[in-house]
């Protein structure tokens, strides 16, 4: 038994409504053999051993309930349908994970309780290579993969929350956030119940060319025209300046890098009335420098640190019920005073040898946010998946509208309402005592 740290906030923010899943879909170049990717799926699940969990509640010696990761020696299971399983219930064996195929597709849905981008990659490619293995190439280069039969690092079990809380500086981050646009409040398009994505695909090079251009990185580019889309969209000086939260991870601040927990932080570029008036150079070296001044290691590791303090502060409430109800209520209201929008880049998937049989990889993750940029680049593409809130097109076309006044063509290969992973209820389940 394991109790949870640093997957706290995703776990008891968790619901059926919002279940913090990710999907992730690789469309590959010919279809799917089941049987094989069975087999993959097998082979990876050794790899893993810190991913073949399942959740369990615990009451302590004062009848405080926690939440703690268990052994679970089930298999990892394979859908043979596009609808995901359900996560921790009897169809997934109660692991937060599983696996889909159809077609030419195979997805890997997981909670991000138990991971975010940067570990479901290493597991995303150590499948990737076992069935390409399989299907094309025996003799498949694992350069750069993870496979079974490494020897595991401990690295990778650390958690950061484990480790001696350091002294942090007295002022490491802002107690007042500026003010930013709330896209939710006097909305001028109608949202809708559910998520909506839409899958964009870029020539890579393409993209860099205009990204090095203005010596920008992809993330910050793309931070700056989804920007531009939305104060195109909200024109008045009176209302506060749109801005864009960025996941980051944290990683390596940390002293952490092989970790496998969910350990992406997060700032804001705002696009204020004075810089949408300056050239795309200017507009770039100030977010720039935004993100260099809030991205240094001990600002992350205050942030992190911060955020671990205040989920031993919710850990105070005596039921796992409760600090979900607290925190749930918090998230979306918080999450929209930070960012008028999301962003989520990972970076190069790096997929190894096997990606020469990959077209296109494509991220749904459950959001806060009304609109949010999941983005990968793979096989010489950047995969954009463009997640809306709207039952308009109106945010999606201005977005795509900055693209084309850059110069970019691009083409959507897919949209789709987003196909994220439900839940099982664990909010109620049997208790044991430690």
């Amino acid at each position: 038994m394991r109790q949870l740290h640093s997957e706290r906030f995703h776990l008891y923010r968790a619901d059926e409504k919002s279940p913090m899943t990710v999907r992730l879909t690789l469309l590959m170049k010919d279809a799917v053999d089941g049987q094989l990717l069975r087999e993959a799926v097998a082979d990876t699940q050794k790899r893993y051993p810190y991913f073949c969990v399942k959740l369990g509640v615990y009451n302590d010696e004062q009848g405080v309930e926690h939440a703690a990761f268990d052994d679970n020696p089930l298999p990892w299971v394979v859908g043979d349908r596009r609808k995901p399983l359900t996560l921790m219930s009897p169809e997934t064996n109660g692991h937060l994970l599983s696996f889909a195929w159809w077609d030419n597709c195979i997805a890997f849905d997981f909670s991000h309780a138990l991971t975010d981008g940067t570990g479901a990659y290493h597991l995303f490619r150590t499948l990737l290579y076992e069935y390409c293995r399989r299907r094309y190439d025996g003799n498949l280069s694992c350069e750069g993969v993870w496979v079974a039969g490494d020897v595991i690092d401990e690295a990778e079990w650390t958690d950061p929350a484990t480790m001696p809380h350091p002294e942090l500086p007295s002022q490491p981050t802002p107690s007042v956030f500026p003010e930013v646009l709330n896209i939710a409040e006097n909305p001028i398009a109608p949202i809708t119940d559910r998520h909506e994505t839409v899958h964009i695909l870029i020539d890579e090079e393409q993209m860099m060319a205009k990204i090095r251009a203005c010596q920008g990185t992809p993330v910050v580019w793309l931070s700056l025209l989804l920007n531009m889309a939305i104060a195109h969209l909200h024109p008045s000086g009176n209302e506060a300046p749109p801005a864009v939260a960025v996941a980051v991870n944290m990683r390596k601040a940390l002293g952490t890098p092989l970790s496998h927990q969910s350990l992406a932080g997060g700032i804001s570029l705002r696009f204020t009335i004075q810089m949408q008036d300056w050239d795309i150079e200017k507009q770039v070296a100030e977010m720039r420098r935004t993100v260099a001044q809030y991205t240094t290691p001990d600002i992350l590791r205050a942030q992190f640190w911060q955020a671990a303090d205040r989920m031993d502060l919710l850990d105070r409430l005596p039921t796992l019920e409760d600090r979900h109800h607290t925190l749930a209520q918090q998230v979306k209201v918080i999450a929209r005073q930070r960012g008028s929008a999301s962003l989520s880049y990972v970076g190069k998937a790096n997929l190894g040898a096997a990606e020469q049989y990959v077209c296109e990889l494509r991220t749904e993750s459950d959001t806060p946010y009304l609109v949010l940029l999941e983005v990968a680049a793979v096989s010489g593409s950047f995969c954009i998946s463009f997640i809306h809130q709207f039952g308009s097109d109106l945010y999606l076309d201005a977005f795509l509208d900055e693209l084309q006044q850059q110069g970019i063509s691009y083409t959507i290969t897919g949209r789709h309402p987003i196909e994220t992973a439900s839940i099982d209820d664990f909010w109620i389940r049997k208790k044991t005592t430690k």
